[in-house]
């Protein structure tokens, strides 16, 4: 007999089954999947949504209650922020740096923080915001949350010395020219940022070699694993066995699936959950997110055509350098490879809920209304 979740789209981290293609892919850029991650890496298991939500909320009303009395305000942007952890993110952004050295303010009060003032709580009201302010907080903020403030990635330093670059593209070039390491299958790649910090989780949290992993020494320092993978040449992310399944949440090898698979067929509906896709191509959306669909937004912006821009100048650069890609033989290899160990970790997991249900020694009912 097969399971019920065989073929199913699983989230190996959070331990989750996706009906639709899109959902899972959603999925990945959540702060829950990020958070779970960041778990994975020192052995703790993952945490389901509402646990999640409930740390989330008690983490806001706790930071609520030490900014109530006072905000930090950049007098060069003309913003405030509520805790030191998020100005500290804004005034390392491109954003501020730019718009600083504009700033007569620097000139004036040379050595004085002129950019911090302590300013009465206002009234939440709504502020309009540029589009390059949206793409810093992309870029800086997104991670401030569930990434260690030591991460290398977040911090645009090396994952080997430490070297600092002034943003992420630079601080890639430096490590393929410097170190020669390079993001394996990286045109299957659909979260590069992601698979970085993660990466820098495990060196700064984990204190772990990106070669060895799990099966290498134990180092007791950020340092002493660097100079490991310096030493050993280790400067390279291992991407083969056991690690396809690891990193499997960064990757996407739908396309090189042979033409009769059913993988596509997730890509016919759209967010099925929250639109409905009539055949004429017209969307229809539920009424509780109409709030949402009346949002002015800017829809010049294609943040995924901005991702994809920036991965298209590492493999330029990878190119440069004399990478020669992946061979379409070795992806689909790996895609069938992960294929056949999802399909078992879902067995496992299908197998465990069912011992689980034996213990309920009487009817619940499995409802909250």
């Amino acid at each position: 007999m097969s399971s019920p979740y065989q073929g199913a789209l699983t989230c190996v981290t959070c331990q989750i089954v996706f009906e639709t293609g899109d959902a899972h892919r959603e999925h990945y850029k959540t702060d829950w999947h990020r958070y779970n991650l960041k778990r994975k890496i020192i052995n703790l298991l993952p945490v389901d949504r509402p646990t999640f939500e409930s740390r989330i909320l008690n983490q806001q009303i706790k930071e609520n209650e030490e900014n109530s009395k006072s905000s930090i305000y950049c007098t060069i942007c003309k913003k405030s922020y509520n805790s030191q952890k998020s100005f500290d993110s804004h005034t390392s952004s491109k954003q501020h740096k730019t718009l600083a050295l504009q700033s007569d303010n620097e000139h004036k009060d040379i050595g004085v923080p002129a950019a911090k003032k302590i300013v009465k709580p206002v009234e939440n009201k709504l502020v309009e915001e540029s589009d390059d302010e949206y793409e810093d907080v992309d870029d800086d903020e997104e991670w401030g949350e569930v990434v260690s403030e030591n991460n290398p990635i977040v911090n645009n330093i090396c994952l080997f010395c430490p070297q600092s670059s002034e943003n992420l593209l630079q601080n890639i070039k430096h490590m393929s020219d410097t170190h020669s390491f390079f993001i394996p299958d990286i045109e299957y790649l659909v979260d590069m940022k992601g698979l970085l910090v993660y990466l820098g989780e495990k060196v700064c949290q984990g204190f772990m070699c990106l070669w060895c992993n799990d099966s290498g020494k134990n180092f007791h320092s950020i340092e002493s694993a660097q100079a490991h993978m310096i030493d050993k040449g280790h400067t390279k992310m291992i991407h083969e066995g056991e690690a396809l399944l690891e990193y499997s949440d960064f990757y996407d090898y739908s396309s090189s699936y042979p033409a009769d698979t059913s993988v596509d067929d997730y890509r016919i509906v759209e967010d099925v959950n929250s639109q409905l896709i009539l055949p004429s191509g017209t969307r229809i959306g539920k009424r509780s997110l109409m709030r949402y669909y009346r949002q002015n937004l800017n829809p010049n912006h294609d943040w995924e055509a901005m991702k994809e821009t920036k991965l298209n100048k590492v493999i330029n650069h990878y190119r440069h350098v004399g990478w020669t890609g992946t061979f379409p033989a070795a992806a689909a290899r790996k895609a069938r490879d992960l294929k056949v160990m999802r399909q078992v970790q879902t067995k496992m997991y299908m197998q465990l809920g069912v011992k689980a249900n034996k213990f309920q020694k009487h009817f619940r009912q499995q409802v909250n209304f």
